[in-house]
């Protein structure tokens, strides 16, 4: 990161991540709490390591971390992943109609576990299929690989579509409160009259009225055959972009082993908006 990208990142979360001077001892300033954040989540260091480098106590660095973590969500996000809004709609499925051949999809929905050490005491809450503990991270992409909607903080024992059915964005795909484009005709389609915009998803999600799964069973006709191939196509979005990490964790336990347990405060990006 550059000198000019670190203060423009301080300019907007300073005022979030300052704290107050007592007469005890003076506080750690925000550049410096915004560093050790950074290094942090850039180099995976455990807490004691750059405990060490900035010579503040280990349990610090592990509040640092949590706060400013969740500060440059907050700061970030209306910038970075704004809510996206009926025309947003129009043009994501724009995209998937040219580059996907996919008409009225407006994104592709998948969820992707992420591994954590377990809570004490959370039982099985964290547990996933593969006995393993996790969090889901459910997200939208758009044609373009972009992520255009993220809900973080599903237990890892609740399957795809439950952690739709739990989440902010599922909350609004059921009311209808998305700003999903009108119905429209698709070109050579016109005898099935108006249709819906969908989000297309695998096997693990529910077939809704905004949003489409492949057909199950492997003796298919050839129409659903055909449908269940350019709908894959179009999940190859959502597919090789959750093949990186693209939303910060938050850990909060100050042993060196890092936890996800507070991610969940890290919210969503549609979750009140």
């Amino acid at each position: 990161m550059t000198k000019d990208a670190f203060d423009e990142l301080l300019g907007k979360v300073g005022p979030l991540i300052a704290k107050a001077d007592t007469r005890m001892r003076l506080s750690i300033g925000p550049a410096e709490r915004l560093a050790i954040c950074l290094r942090y989540l850039a180099t995976g260091d455990s807490y004691r390591t750059i405990a060490f480098s900035y010579r503040v106590g280990h349990a610090t660095v592990a509040v640092i971390v949590k706060e400013v973590a969740g500060a440059i969500w907050t700061a970030l996000v209306e910038e970075t992943m704004p809510v996206p809004q009926t025309e947003d709609w129009r043009a994501i499925a724009a995209g998937f109609q040219e580059r996907w051949n996919f008409p009225n999809c407006v994104g592709a929905i998948d969820g992707k576990h992420v591994v954590i050490q377990a809570p004490a005491n959370s039982g099985s809450l964290y547990f996933n299929y593969k006995s393993s503990p996790s969090l889901v991270l459910l997200a939208v992409v758009d044609a373009e690989y972009l992520f255009r909607v993220v809900d973080v903080g599903g237990f890892g024992r609740s399957s795809d579509g439950g952690s739709l059915r739990n989440s902010a964005f599922g909350e609004s795909l059921r009311d209808g409160s998305l700003q999903l484009p009108p119905d429209t005709v698709i070109p050579g389609a016109e005898r099935l009259g108006l249709l819906p915009h969908v989000f297309v998803g695998d096997e693990a999600f529910p077939l809704l009225d905004n949003l489409l799964r492949p057909f199950p069973g492997r003796q298919l006709t050839r129409e659903r055959r055909l449908f269940n191939y350019r709908l894959s196509r179009a999940r190859k979005t959502i597919e090789r972009s959750s093949r990186t990490p693209v939303v910060p964790v938050v850990a909060e336990s100050s042993d060196e082993a890092p936890t996800l347990r507070d991610a969940p405060m890290m919210g969503s990006n549609n979750a009140t908006r």
